[in-house]
């Protein structure tokens, strides 16, 4: 384990960073992103830690970035000699977003290590070509050495090659790459300190591989431990910077099919609650030809792009599509708004028969809204629980009226003659959800349901009853459905996920037995199945899950057991489920 010797020591140290955008949205006068000047106090970038922990504040944020946006990364790394990848190995459930990487210490003798890449090791090895943009980096270090600038040079071209082509191979979002010299010797004359350049490679929304950024970084000393530190927190840096500058976007997949591409899923949809009852806002935003809205069908359908995005095509889409009919149009609901235009966004429902001819897909809500990003699922959810809502919300359950819907869908009014109003709202339903293990932690009970395929097993769920506490729902539900036992003292609260299959909002919750591997009778009528599992099985089975995709639709499932390409015998719920995240906390230990 590499310690930093000194705070003190860190603390007056300092670094000389220099930084080029490569995005093509900015030119290098222009750019968006941070510039970063000569002279820079390490201490300005230097974060509270543990100094034991390899697990640095970077790494962690970088690793919880990367789970919030479901993304990827791989390392190739020199200098820091595994520093960066240990580092992200550290923190609890790094395993959902680093795909592993490479140590190259020796380019000329590590060429099986380049992922077999033997074109990429000829490239390295015959030395840089003429890049201005790496002379625009070099001239900002006027004080180096022809020697030192040359050497630099060389490490520009290594990380920037090795980057491109470890994002490409691995096939992960982001492929960090690092090469430099830590000290305390140096070959090039007139180096006496140490340095690293950082790149950074990533897909663009089309999927092609790109140098993000490069960075060159140059500390004030010539100690290796501390510049192996300095030099791994400031890779996980890079890729937060360029995280945290995630942005709204269009992207037009032909002339006639204008679809909303929201590449930032760390954004939050802006409900826009005090707007509703505006009558004169409702109706300026239900004409603006770009706004967005989630297509839903029948009840349990959504009109995907692919897998992981939503189709969100806008007002003039779908007016120009002709196949949706005008009382849809004049019943959509008002979601929200969305990114810094403030777009509106809203949900149409179609009858369950309706066709639409402008691209994209219709898939089952409940099995594949866990595979989106948070931000599309959250409007899948948000969209199917206002399609459920109405579609069981005709009449007023006080006076038997018809109903209608004012404030943007969000409400319905009854319409009864004598002026006594009566006004309703979407409700939630709660529901507990709770993974059980023994004591020792070592063995998860999970049980499977008659409508998930047959080697589908997950957490216990029931509902809350009345004048019940989640606490008493969870002892009483695990007690029913399969006969255990469970120590109430050790019960806790984890998150929480609307369910809108009618209108669940799920309680996730952990608990343990009382003690060891309790015997186990299920409930017939409720449940197929129930097993304890070892730890070790239940990872393998969530990597299988991940490997599938959509494991809760059955006829996923059974078409990859059909070609042959799964014949495990354990699934998991896909991520983006509440149960899943249960399970993932018991695997990382949380």
């Amino acid at each position: 384990m590499l310690l930093l010797r000194s705070r003190t020591r860190q603390l007056l140290a300092s670094t000389r960073l220099s930084w080029h955008c490569s995005r093509s949205c900015c030119s290098v006068s222009s750019c968006k992103f941070p510039s970063f000047k000569l002279g820079t106090s390490i201490s300005n970038t230097i974060l509270k830690r543990d100094a034991s922990s390899l697990a640095t504040e970077p790494f962690t944020r970088l690793v919880q970035s990367l789970k919030s946006t479901n993304q990827t990364c791989t390392i190739i790394e020199s200098s820091c000699g595994g520093l960066i990848s240990s580092s992200l190995m550290s923190v609890p459930g790094s395993s959902a977003v680093y795909f592993g990487g490479t140590v190259a210490y020796n380019t000329r003798m590590s060429g099986k290590l380049l992922c077999g890449d033997e074109e990429l090791h000829k490239s390295l090895l015959s030395g840089p070509s003429v890049n201005s943009d790496d002379d625009k980096l070099l001239d900002e270090h006027s004080d180096l050495s022809e020697g030192a600038r040359k050497y630099i040079k060389s490490k520009l071209h290594w990380t920037r090659e090795v980057a491109i082509k470890y994002c490409q191979h691995v096939n992960t979002d982001f492929a960090i790459a690092e090469g430099g010299a830590t000290g305390p010797t140096f070959r090039p004359k007139g180096l006496i300190n140490g340095f690293a350049v950082l790149a950074l490679a990533g897909r663009d929304k089309d999927g092609h591989v790109a140098i993000l950024g490069q960075k060159i970084i140059r500390s004030t000393h010539a100690i290796r431990e501390e510049n192996m530190r300095f030099f791994a927190d400031s890779a996980a840096e890079l890729c937060l910077e360029t995280l945290g500058h995630s942005h709204v976007s269009v992207r037009e997949t032909n002339d006639t099919n204008a679809m909303i591409s929201l590449e930032a899923c760390r954004l939050l949809l802006d409900r826009s609650s005090h707007l509703r009852n505006n009558a004169d806002v409702i109706q300026k935003f239900n004409a603006d030809p770009n706004a967005m809205h989630v297509v839903v069908r029948g009840t349990d359908e959504v009109l995907f792009s692919n897998p992981t995005e939503l189709a969100l095509p806008t007002l003039s889409t779908i007016v120009d599509d002709g196949t949706i009919h005008e009382e849809a149009l004049n019943h959509r609901t008002f979601l929200g708004r969305l990114g810094p235009a403030q777009t509106p966004i809203y949900a149409i429902f179609l009858h369950k028969d309706t066709t639409y001819n402008k691209g994209g897909y219709f898939a089952t809500t409940r099995s594949h809204a866990p595979m989106l990003g948070p931000l599309h699922n959250e409007l899948a959810l948000t969209a199917s629980a206002y399609v459920n809502w109405q579609k069981s919300h005709r009449y007023c359950h006080i006076c038997g009226s018809a109903l209608e819907y004012v404030h943007g869908g969000t409400c319905a009014k009854c319409t009864n003659a004598d002026g006594k109003q009566h006004f309703h709202w979407p409700r939630q339903d709660p529901s507990i959800i709770v993974l059980v293990t023994n004591p020792d932690s070592t063995h998860a009970l999970l049980a499977r349901s008659p409508r998930h395929p047959s080697s589908m097993y997950t957490a216990i769920a029931g509902f809350v009853e009345a004048g019940e506490t989640f606490e008493s729902a969870t002892c009483r539900e695990v007690h029913e459905e399969v006969g255990v036992t469970i120590d109430r003292n050790s019960i806790r609260y984890i998150a929480s996920q609307p369910w809108p299959f009618p209108r669940s909002c799920m309680i996730g919750m952990r608990a343990c037995t009382l003690e060891g591997l309790p015997s186990i009778h299920i409930d017939p009528n409720e449940i197929v199945d129930a097993k304890w599992f070892e730890k070790e099985i239940v990872y393998q089975a969530a990597q299988d899950s991940d490997s599938m995709g959509a494991v809760l639709d059955r006829s996923v499932v059974e078409e990859k057991q059909k070609s042959g390409e799964w014949t495990g015998k354990l699934l998991v719920p896909s991520k983006g489920v509440l149960a899943r995240t249960l399970i993932e906390s018991w695997l990382e230990g949380i």
